[in-house]
């Protein structure tokens, strides 16, 4: 072989090199810049739970519930890209997309406001369980809300990691076409089904996912108020 096809082949195959790598270190768009937490006034709540809510819905995950009293918005789940997949680049990096190509996961996202230095009341060891407080009543009451609350509120998004199982399942070891699946009947079924459906389980969160999503929300609230109001979600 000629020392000038010898030298194109070489470069060929960094060119391919460097292109591999770029490619892999593009997989994942999510980053450890944005803020753990943002502090507004009171005075910039809504705005600041319209920027979350455009927020969720920019990352594919749009609101299933909203209650601006209480400060609390839960997101509609969507699964993770995986390397079967190329075209999605919301994986947190290339481990996570040969994860999600491994086992099928998707991420949720729950929006928390607080009053600044709110802390949960404490759990004692040996207690009385009464449950849940009923609405309306005055231990209902105590929770603070946040649409007549004046002074300064804190901003948490947490992203969950989910992952599909399967109850019950026996992987054969020589052969997939061997794999079985215990039957549970479930009472009370009338169309004819006797497994379990798939679950989803919770297995960590997603860190650099919540920075992302926190990053974009702090650049909606830097922009200056339009003229124009959002449509507001109704509290559930």
């Amino acid at each position: 072989m000629a020392p000038a096809q010898t030298g194109t082949i070489l470069q060929q195959c960094r060119a391919l090199c460097v292109a591999c790598c770029c490619f892999v270190f593009a997989t994942g768009c999510n980053t450890m810049n944005g803020p753990t937490v943002i502090e507004i006034d009171s005075i910039d709540y809504s705005k600041a739970f319209e920027a979350c809510i455009e927020a969720s819905r920019s990352a594919g995950m749009p609101p299933q519930a909203a209650d601006r009293t209480t400060g609390i918005i839960e997101t509609e789940p969507r699964t993770i890209g995986s390397w079967l997949e190329p075209w999605r680049f919301d994986s947190t990096g290339a481990m996570q997309k040969a994860e999600n190509t491994a086992q099928f996961q998707r991420r949720r996202v729950r929006f928390v406001f607080t009053p600044k230095d709110w802390q949960p009341e404490s759990i004692e060891a040996i207690a009385t369980m009464t449950g849940s407080a009923a609405p309306g009543s005055a231990d209902d009451l105590k929770r603070f809300d946040l649409e007549n609350y004046k002074g300064p509120i804190e901003i948490r998004a947490r992203v969950f990691v989910e992952r599909n199982f399967t109850d019950g399942i026996r992987i054969n070891t020589w052969s997939a076409t061997l794999t079985t699946q215990t039957q549970t009947p479930k009472p009370g079924v009338t169309d004819g089904s006797t497994r379990m459906q798939t679950t989803w389980t919770p297995v960590g969160r997603d860190e650099a996912s919540e920075r992302t999503i926190m990053a974009e929300i702090q650049s909606m609230l830097n922009e200056p108020s339009t003229s124009s109001q959002t449509t507001a979600v109704p509290s559930s």
